[in-house]
C-alpha cells in the first residue's frame, strides 16, 4: 500500500535527506513521494521562501544541498493548550487506527503542527527519537476493517439492515445473520459492531474482523430511542457481556500497591487490610473477562466472591498445575 505523504511530511523527509548529504535530486523525490516534480518543486520554493533554507544545487551530483552546513528545519511553535490538543488528537488517532478516518485525522493533525503561532517551542526532530506512543497493532487487516467499518457506519446512519456471514470464535462455526447495526466500538485493539441479531432476537456484539461477508440490504430498520451504548455496556469491565455478580478479590501486599493507582471499574470499593493487602469489591458483568483479569496477577490475586467464582478459578489453576507440574 503506497505512503500518503502530506506537504508537512514531504518537506521534513526533504529536510533530512539533504542533511544526510544525500543530494536529493527533483526526479528522485517525485518517485519517491509519487508525486509530480512541479509538486517537489514548490516544496523546495517553500522551504528556500518560508524557512530561508539556503538551497544550492549541484549538477554534477545532480541533488541538492544545503550551502550552510548547520541549517535545519526550525522548531514549530506550540501554545500550551495546543500541546494538550495534539495529544489529545494522537489519542483519538489511536482509536481510529484501521478506518477511513485514520488518514484525515492524521493529515489534520500535520496541518495543525505546520501553521502554529508562536509560544512553546516543539523540536520535532526531538520528538522524534524522544518520544513513542505504545499503540498496538489493529486485530485483523486493516484494509479489510477499513472498507468494512465505512460500510457499517453508513448503514447506522440510514438505518439499513445488514447481510453477513459471521465466524463465532467461541464455537468455531460460521452463520450468515441478518443485523440492525447500532454502534460502532473501539476495544483493546479491535474494532466491534453493536446490532440487533434477528436470529438471536437480542443485541449482540460482532467483532469486525471476523465478518466474512458483508453486505448493506435495501431494507430499513426502526432504531427508536431505546438503545444506549452506556446502558448496554454498562457493568462490563470492556466488552463482554453476561449475568452480573459481586465480586471481591484480596490482592497480596506486593501487588496491592499498583490496585490501588487505577479505577478498574465504576463500581469498585477498596479496603485496606491489616497486613497491606486490599480488597477490591464490585458489581460486574461479563465474567469470563473478569476471570481473565484476575488470573493475570497470578499468585498476588484471590478470589473470595462469588464462591462458584472461586471455584471456576480453582479448577482453572488446577488444569494449569497440570500443564506445568
Amino acid at each position: 500500500m503506497a505512503v500518503e505523504w502530506s506537504k508537512f511530511s514531504r518537506i521534513y523527509e526533504i529536510d533530512k535527506r539533504i542533511r544526510a548529504n544525500s543530494y536529493p535530486g527533483v526526479r528522485r523525490l517525485a518517485q519517491e513521494f509519487e508525486v509530480s516534480k512541479r509538486t517537489i518543486e514548490r516544496d523546495l520554493s517553500f522551504m528556500r521562501d518560508f524557512f530561508g533554507a539556503p538551497l544550492r544545487y549541484d549538477p554534477k551530483r545532480r541533488g541538492y544541498y544545503y550551502a550552510g552546513g548547520d541549517f535545519k528545519l526550525p522548531s514549530v511553535s506550540l501554545t500550551e493548550g495546543e500541546a494538550v490538543a495534539i495529544f489529545l488528537a494522537q489519542k483519538t488517532l489511536r482509536h481510529y487506527k484501521g478506518t477511513p478516518y485514520e488518514n484525515q485525522i492524521k493529515r489534520a493533525i500535520e496541518k495543525i503542527l505546520f501553521m502554529l503561532p508562536d509560544q512553546i517551542a516543539v523540536d520535532f526532530s526531538f520528538f522524534e527519537g524522544a518520544i513513542s506512543l505504545g499503540i498496538g497493532e489493529l486485530r485483523g487487516d486493516e484494509e479489510k476493517i477499513a472498507e468494512e467499518f465505512e460500510v457499517i457506519a453508513r448503514a447506522i446512519k440510514e438505518c439499513r439492515i445488514i447481510e453477513m456471514d459471521y465466524y463465532t470464535a467461541s464455537r468455531d462455526e460460521e452463520t450468515s445473520r441478518r443485523v440492525h447495526p447500532y454502534h460502532l466500538r473501539y476495544h483493546a485493539g479491535c474494532w466491534y459492531m453493536i446490532a440487533f441479531c434477528c436470529m438471536r432476537n437480542e443485541v449482540r456484539i460482532f467483532a469486525l474482523d471476523r465478518i466474512r461477508r458483508l453486505e448493506v440490504t435495501e431494507d430499513h430498520f426502526e432504531k427508536g430511542s431505546g438503545f444506549s451504548i452506556e446502558e448496554y455496556l454498562g457493568g462490563s469491565m470492556g466488552i463482554e457481556l453476561g449475568g452480573e455478580a459481586h465480586v471481591v478479590v484480596r490482592f497480596d501486599r506486593e501487588q496491592a500497591r499498583f490496585i490501588r493507582e487505577r479505577v478498574w471499574h465504576p463500581s469498585q470499593v477498596t479496603e485496606e487490610l491489616e497486613d497491606g493487602g486490599l480488597l477490591l469489591s464490585m458489581d460486574v458483568r461479563g465474567l469470563g473477562e473478569v476471570k481473565r483479569w484476575i488470573l493475570g496477577y497470578g499468585r498476588h490475586a484471590e478470589v473470595l466472591k462469588p464462591e462458584w467464582l472461586r471455584e471456576e478459578m480453582a479448577e482453572e489453576v488446577k488444569h494449569m498445575s497440570r500443564i506445568y507440574g
